[in-house]
């Protein structure tokens, strides 16, 4: 990664001098007890491997980069070992100078010169608390509004949208490590096997590697849960794991973001191979359409529209599909968006909000579901980001009285409830299938090609181990 070039293109577009926070380590029950730490996602874009609780100052005047870290002191190289010296960050990282975060607020107003400093909110609240003292800002990591000042956030954003070729080389290094992740947990899925020991499986891998999970994994029999962080549950016989996870270089902080289902001991049964392979094709037709142009919202309408013929043919909406997604019907089984951004964070610049994801003054739909959708751009060569239809059956929603009466002629609701009732009552769940791709000067790679995903592969390989 060529980080100096990076900071001098960022340098060359800044109207006022910047001060980037990298976050410091968060706690987890204890002061000296802290989560992993990983820096903020735009600090990690411009600088190799920061350090927790660094900052960095970025002058347009002069084009100078100051990088502010921790004082070395004994006792913590004690606890922590030996750090760096500041003459070897500097040489290192290629700065124009390394001097003490202990100082910063008092060096900032030195190296500012009475200018309005600029500043983004990150997700450690003492970092973006620092950055609001110094530089004034109503900043706010939890509102979109006020992370950063819009021509700034617009700036970076520009950057880091359109990933470069070392970028690309780097989540593609990542996948082998992602789908040997994904084959142990489809290998050791059996009946009685906890999802807590799959779960296991899948650190494992990551870590033997040298990698970290990019996000929570989502790992469990009830698929309909979206975000299902439990590993509570025992696998039966009928049970469908659902598993959304990706590898996170330690180093750099790219990653992967992939959705893989499979059967419990190695045989779909009819209904399940029958949402499964639906999914699939409705995931394979939107990849298919990629290409620069395109715009993101018309995917996520035609992976919709797909969803809702199967789903018409299974009896279980009633209309012309076109129809059913335009009232938002086929939402009762697809209620989320098809993808995010992806790169250095597993959700690229989300954190700014829908400035960057719905640009030109598009904005987001009301209806429900498509509401949830993340992104509206127009395609770009080099933009890189997740297709991820799914289908569930949640039981929230096909018992809320309210979508119940807006869809009553389009909805089979007697054959929804079927589908609760279905494995002993434990529920069918729910299937998503998800890849990582780049759109191409020609048209799309899919960077996860190499995770198994057609039915005759994920049954040969599930409860194989």
């Amino acid at each position: 990664m060529n980080y100096a070039d990076r900071r001098k293109r960022l340098v060359a577009g800044l109207e006022s001098p910047l001060l980037l926070m990298a976050g410091g380590q968060l706690a987890r029950n204890y002061p000296a007890n802290a989560f992993p730490y990983r820096a903020d996602g735009n600090f990690l874009y411009f600088f190799q491997r920061p350090e927790a609780g660094s900052a960095a100052f970025f002058d347009p005047a002069d084009g100078r980069v100051t990088l502010f870290l921790a004082e070395r002191t004994a006792a913590d190289a004690l606890w922590h070992g030996a750090l760096e010296a500041f003459d070897g960050v500097k040489a290192r990282q290629g700065v124009d100078a390394v001097l003490p975060v202990e100082n910063l607020e008092k060096t900032i107003i030195e190296l500012a010169r009475g200018r309005q400093v600029r500043s983004i909110a990150v997700a450690d609240p003492k970092a973006t608390l620092r950055a609001r003292s110094i530089t004034g800002e109503e900043l706010d990591f939890d509102d979109p509004k006020k992370v950063g000042q819009g021509a700034l956030l617009e700036l970076i954003a520009k950057l880091r949208l359109h990933k470069d070729a070392d970028e690309l080389q780097e989540m593609r290094r990542l996948v082998p490590i992602t789908r040997e992740a994904h084959l142990l947990a489809m290998q050791h899925s059996k009946p009685g096997v906890p999802e807590q020991f799959l779960k296991g499986q899948i650190d494992g891998a990551f870590g033997r590697f040298g990698c970290t999970a990019a996000y929570n994994t989502i790992l469990s029999v009830r698929g309909e849960v979206l975000h299902n962080n439990e590993y509570r549950n025992t696998l039966q016989k009928g049970d469908i794991v659902l598993l959304d996870a990706g590898a996170e270089s330690v180093d750099t902080g790219y990653c992967n973001d992939v959705t893989r289902d499979w059967p419990v001991g190695g045989a779909f049964t009819p209904e399940g191979r029958e949402v499964y392979e639906l999914v699939l094709h409705s995931e394979l037709d939107a990849i298919s359409a990629v290409k620069p142009g395109v715009r993101y919202r018309d995917l996520h309408l035609r992976a919709s529209r797909v969803l809702a013929e199967g789903l018409v043919r299974m009896g279980l909406l009633v209309g012309n599909p076109d129809g059913l997604v335009e009232s938002g019907a086929h939402a009762i089984f697809f209620p989320h968006g098809l993808g995010h951004q992806i790169g250095l964070d597993v959700h690229d610049l989300e954190a700014f909000g829908d400035r960057i994801h719905y640009p030109g003054g598009r904005t987001r739909s009301a209806q429900f579901g498509t509401q949830y959708l993340r992104m509206d751009m127009d395609l770009e060569a080099g933009m890189t980001f997740t297709i991820e239809p799914g289908l569930y059956f949640v039981p929230a929603i096909i018992h809320n009285p309210e979508l119940r009466e807006r869809f009553k002629t389009q909805v089979k609701w007697d054959a929804a409830e079927k589908f609760l009732a279905m494995n002993q009552g434990r529920g069918f769940g729910g299937i998503r299938i998800e890849d990582d791709v780049v759109c191409t000067v020609t048209g799309v790679e899919v960077l996860t090609q190499s995770i198994p995903k057609s039915v005759a592969e994920i049954e040969s390989i599930a409860g194989s181990a």
